[in-house]
């Protein structure tokens, strides 16, 4: 996505985000572990003490496949996860506007790295009454973001296919098969799960206010727990920083329009809860609001890293999806700087920990179906060297790593649809010299 989006993603993001921030919701809702070893998902990796330079890694691209059936926009692999020696995807559109629209179900794909292969798991209802039991797929349009908690894997239930209003879902993984919940009160939208202080905590969307639901029990129950004084109907974003669990909403940039005052919900170690006080201003820093332009913004992915917090920030576009702007670097609420890279123009899409490491996933568009990915890496949040560059006709949405080697989720945006959206390619490890021993 562009800084500068064209007229028709402008209008699409406009006429869409208006729609649901005005009127709610329209639509009716009736492991074989890796032979090689993984301390940590998202966790450590050896890598070469050799001075930083970067490489052209685009005649060492290896294309995996691309194992989604779905249109080119519904086949944006929105994230990649690392568990067990396997790296999930995600895929599929929630939006109710098109390309593609409400493209679920989604089936739960996994590319299995040590059989070099990809296969689809079962998802089993958690109900005994609920029929059928199994299936090859989630309830859902879009499978958004995977999240690993406490050790487990999860998926919160994005925007469930053709059910009703009165329950949301989530998904865990248990074995080889995955168990849907369906006991979210008023989840319409169930857009981030947080395990804090022995609890979980999920993000909806709702036809009232952001609302947060927590569970004692491992999800096995949920109980109302607050909602965010803040714009819109949705709770998009769980983070934590300085001990402190934080439930975010929509933000409006700086501007001379409308004030950018709005709140974060607070949770603390003993589960009390407040409203804070946040600007965009300094939340979304260097962003202003231009006319014509999404105003709408919020946190997206987002990593913790030396007791700050990394995130990518940008616009709500076509309904939930995230138009990435700028990355940021946070030491406290309303303490927040923008990371600055040597390419101005490059638009983070995703992020990694890896030990003493923070990856970044950036692309900028040269020119109609060439695009130029980067990888940046820093051990500090201040410094950041480029690390490898690929130029393909699209840009990478998402990436993994596994033992030096780099696996990148190709998208698309919905007004240039690239055919080539949900390629999976790979990049090894000995042609990285940073990551080479």
């Amino acid at each position: 996505m562009q800084r500068k989006a064209t007229w028709t993603a402008i209008v699409l993001a406009l006429v869409t985000g208006a729609g649901w921030l005005l009127m709610g919701n329209s639509k009716p809702k009736e492991n074989t572990p890796s032979t090689r070893p993984v301390t940590t998902e998202r966790g450590h990796v050896q890598v070469s003490n050799a001075p930083i330079q970067s490489v052209d890694v685009t005649s060492k691209l290896e294309l995996l496949g691309r194992p989604f059936n779905k249109s080119p926009y519904a086949n944006n692999v929105w994230d990649m996860q690392l568990y067990n020696g396997k790296i999930y995807l995600g895929h599929g559109n929630s939006s109710n506007m098109g390309p593609a629209q409400n493209a679920g179900p989604i089936p739960v794909i996994y590319f299995d790295i040590l059989n070099a292969q990809f296969q689809t798991q079962t998802v089993t209802n958690s109900s005994p009454s609920a029929i059928p039991s199994s299936r090859m797929f989630v309830d859902e349009e879009q499978i958004d973001i995977y999240k690993v908690l406490n050790g487990k894997l999860y998926i919160p239930g994005h925007d469930s296919d053709g059910e009703s209003w009165e329950w949301g879902d989530f998904y865990r993984l248990d074995g080889d098969e995955w168990i849907k919940y369906r006991n979210l009160p008023k989840g319409v939208h169930v857009y981030d799960l947080a395990y804090y202080q022995g609890k979980l905590f999920a993000a909806l969307g709702t036809e009232t206010k952001p609302t947060v639901l927590i569970s004692h029990n491992e999800g096995e129950t949920w109980q109302f727990f607050g909602t965010i004084n803040s714009m819109g109907f949705r709770a998009y974003t769980l983070f934590q920083i300085n001990g402190k669990l934080y439930a975010s909403a929509m933000m409006y940039p700086a501007n001379n329009i409308w004030n950018d005052k709005t709140n974060l919900l607070e949770i603390n170690e003993r589960l009390e809860k407040r409203d804070v006080v946040v600007y965009g201003s300094k939340m979304l820093p260097g962003l202003t609001y231009q006319q014509g332009t999404v105003p709408y913004n919020k946190i997206g992915k987002n990593i913790n890293f030396n007791n700050k917090l990394v995130y990518i920030a940008g616009g709500v576009f076509n309904d939930s999806q995230l138009l990435p702007k700028s990355l940021n670097v946070m030491t406290d609420i309303n303490q927040v700087r923008r990371v600055n890279l040597t390419d101005s123009n490059a638009l983070p899409t995703d992020l990694l920990v890896r030990g003493d490491k923070v990856y970044v996933l950036t692309y900028t568009r040269k020119q109609a179906n060439v695009y130029l990915n980067r990888v940046y890496q820093t051990t500090d949040l201040t410094t950041w060297d480029e690390v490898l560059r690929f130029t393909q006709d699209t840009y990478a949405k998402s990436f993994e790593e596994l033992d030096g080697d780099f696996y990148f989720g190709l998208g698309t945006d919905p007004d240039v649809l690239s055919p080539s959206s949900g390629k999976l390619l790979r990049v090894n490890r000995a042609d990285i010299p940073v990551n080479s021993n």
